[in-house]
């Protein structure tokens, strides 16, 4: 039985040959963008302000789509209709999720957090699904494509705590626990992958993985409360987000190519309102035509000062 259609992964963009210095002239550059638009700034970021935290990418220098270019992601479809699928999801993120939710926030995180509580940003949007921009303690968060905290059922929408599923996941499979205790002893740790799961080893046969139905209705199977490939950011999600670009006087796009057109539509909004978008992102973005301001570098190297010396000035 194929498990997952071969889909084209788009959205692999350029990368440069060399980092934008980071001068104090580009940090006082970045101030500026601030404090023209003290409490109006909205924040969009991607997987690579995750990086720092242990996280993989998918589209960074070292992403899982650019160094694993076989890799094929579950889509929405499959894993909402096929059992198999299910399996695999499930039986991968099995040993990925507690990893993942190990990870700490980094100073990109932090940063973020200053500048909304030291009143420069107004809020914002992440496509992580990590929980770490609230773990640092930003307040107005939107996650956009939604949170592994959570797991939904499909038949009846009741939700469950990510780390409640997960212990219902080991009763269930004692094999797979032994298994997960013999990799550990052994120091071998599979490859993880940006959404919480992980490759397996290849003679692992996910035919004898077993997932829990829904506690509540009996009969539904879960899903993260995620938007896997193929599927559809919320409408209440996605009207939100519209309203915090209204809202906002500017943007500021970190650590993301924008190939997501949910993303990206958010910055072509921003700047079809005539509103000023700057991007800090090592690599080629989708938005790049649209910004009026792009740096070659990683947050990682600009916000922490940046947040630093405004919170220093804050009265």
């Amino acid at each position: 039985m194929v498990l997952s259609a071969r889909v084209k992964i788009k959205g692999l963009y350029g990368l440069p040959k060399a980092h934008t210095p980071v001068t104090p002239a580009v940090l006082d550059t970045i101030i500026e963008f601030f404090q023209r638009h003290r409490g109006s700034v909205l924040g969009l970021t991607g997987a690579g302000v995750s990086v720092p935290s242990g996280i993989p990418d998918y589209r960074g220098t070292n992403g899982t789509y650019r160094v694993h270019g076989s890799y094929t992601p579950i889509l929405h479809h499959e894993l909402v209709s096929q059992h198999a699928s299910r399996q695999r999801y499930w039986a991968r993120s099995f040993f990925g999720i507690r990893p993942a939710f190990k990870a700490e926030p980094n100073p990109i995180h932090r940063a973020f957090a200053s500048l909304e509580s030291h009143n420069y940003l107004s809020g914002l949007i992440t496509q992580n699904v990590d929980g770490l921009h609230l773990q640092a303690g930003s307040c107005n968060v939107l996650e956009l494509h939604g949170t592994l905290k959570q797991v939904k059922c499909l038949s009846c929408g009741v939700k469950e705590s990510r780390d409640g599923f997960q212990q219902r996941l080991e009763e269930l499979n004692p094999e797979w626990v032994e298994f997960g205790q013999e990799m550990a002893q052994s120091g071998e740790e599979p490859k993880r992958r940006p959404d919480g799961d992980v490759d397996l080893p290849s003679n692992l046969q996910y035919g004898s993985f077993v997932y829990p139905k829904c506690h509540h209705c009996l009969t539904g199977d879960y899903m993260p409360t995620v938007v896997f490939f193929g599927g559809s950011v919320p409408d209440k999600v996605r009207e939100q987000s519209y309203r915090m670009v209204d809202d906002a006087s500017a943007m500021l796009v970190c650590g993301t190519s924008l190939s997501t057109f949910s993303a990206y539509r958010l910055v072509k909004r921003a700047r079809e309102q005539g509103k000023e978008v700057a991007i800090l992102n090592f690599g080629q973005t989708r938005g790049d035509g649209d910004a009026t301001m792009k740096l070659e570098t990683t947050a990682e190297d600009v916000l922490p000062p940046v947040a630093a010396k405004l919170a220093a000035e804050t009265p």
